[in-house]
């Protein structure tokens, strides 16, 4: 899609100055202003990124840290 920079960016292509014009694929959300949409094709080509969740560990006994007193 077509955009231009609000204001400096970074896309895959490099750095993009505010006001520049430039070609990209990556959604760059608030920092770009979308002047040329990409054809609905496109669009239904380029799958979207589920987020993964991972399984959370919890230890039964948590961990604390401290220094022993050795003055006895």
């Amino acid at each position: 899609m077509l955009v231009k920079a609000k204001w400096n960016v970074k896309d895959n292509g490099g750095w993009h100055a505010a006001g520049e014009v430039f070609q990209t694929e990556e959604n760059l959300g608030e920092a770009v202003e979308i002047l040329e949409k990409p054809s609905r094709a496109v669009v239904e080509a380029v799958p979207e990124e589920k987020p993964v969740q991972t399984p959370v560990q919890t230890s039964e006994k948590p961990r604390v840290s401290r220094r022993k007193n050795s003055a006895e």
